[in-house]
């Protein structure tokens, strides 16, 4: 073998050495990239030290390769970032998902109150209901049937029974039962309505055929109906206002005293009184017509004549 192919062998095997180590190298170095990038997070007793530990790894952004059509080429496309979501995150959303619901539900015009609705009134003005209640434009949601009873209860004592319901998406509603006037009571040129328990309330739309009362003076207090500040008179004296009208004569006009009670007005010329009591009320007007009867036949004409007390009835002369 001579010199010169000596030199060559030499030559080629110096060359095959530096191809080897420069490809041990580079798979050295893609191995030792692959590693870094799978190095485990540390784990720490102390939570504090192992999030200090942590926080210098960053994450590496994937990246996948892409096979070109010449022979050992590739193109690296970076990847998009894996996105993890904890239950705090969750629950942020669900908070604010509940928070935009809950606006929407309290600024929606479809939950706005428009009016409040009647149903049974006859001569209760809807109107006035409206302005006493005041829950126009209010939400739905915000309407407490327990205060709107309370509202009403208050303002309007014509009401002998009544219900409010609340109904959606905006519907309030009050279910009335009125109370019937059956008396007309005038006082210092006041006129209120009395029902047939005595509870008085303010003159309403048409009441025909109601009993008339011309009172002298306000009836005593009633201590023991305090819980109801609208009853002026007891059931018991309604019932003998209703029972003097049937038996007043015609054209006559009931009154009221606090002492003598209720009577009238005879078209004859003298006052007739029958106390406050129901209690033997035929049997005053038996006595009545007859002290009447003697009176008239012995062509007398009295005053007044008071059958308060039934068994000491009196009348009275003016000369």
């Amino acid at each position: 073998m001579t010199s010169g192919e000596n030199s060559l062998n030499r030559a080629g095997t110096v060359r095959s050495r530096r191809m080897a180590r420069r490809a041990g190298k580079a798979t050295q170095t893609r191995s030792k990239s692959r590693r870094g990038r799978n190095v485990p997070a540390m784990v720490a007793r102390n939570p504090q030290m192992e999030r200090h530990l942590n926080n210098g790894r960053k994450e590496v952004r994937r990246r996948v390769p892409l096979k070109l059509a010449a022979e050992g080429a590739e193109l690296h496309l970076p990847a998009l970032p894996v996105l993890r979501f904890g239950w705090r995150a969750l629950s942020a959303v669900l908070l604010g998902a509940l928070l935009l619901a809950l606006y929407t539900l309290l600024t929606s015009p479809a939950f706005m109150v428009g009016r409040v609705e009647l149903v049974g009134a006859q001569r209760l003005d809807a109107q006035d209901v409206n302005s006493a209640l005041n829950v126009a434009g209010s939400s739905i949601f915000s309407v407490q049937p327990e205060q709107i009873s309370e509202a009403v209860s208050q303002a309007f004592p014509e009401l002998q029974d009544f219900a409010v319901r609340v109904s959606f998406p905006a519907r309030v509603l009050v279910d009335v039962l009125e109370r019937q006037p059956v008396i007309a009571w005038e006082q210092s040129g006041i006129t209120v309505w009395l029902d047939s328990a005595g509870f008085a309330f303010i003159p309403e739309g048409e009441a025909p055929n109601l009993i008339t009362v011309q009172a002298i003076e306000a009836p005593p207090a009633l201590e023991e109906y305090s819980y109801s500040r609208h009853q002026l008179i007891l059931p018991e004296m309604a019932r003998v206002i209703l029972t003097l009208s049937e038996h007043s004569p015609e054209d006559a006009v009931l009154l009221f005293d606090p002492n003598l009670g209720f009577g009238w007005q005879d078209p004859a010329g003298w006052i007739a009184y029958f106390g406050n009591s129901a209690e033997a009320i035929n049997q005053r007007l038996a006595v009545y017509q007859s002290v009447v009867d003697e009176l008239t036949g012995r062509g007398l004409t009295p005053t007044m004549i008071s059958v308060a007390q039934l068994h000491a009835p009196y009348y009275r002369m003016d000369y």
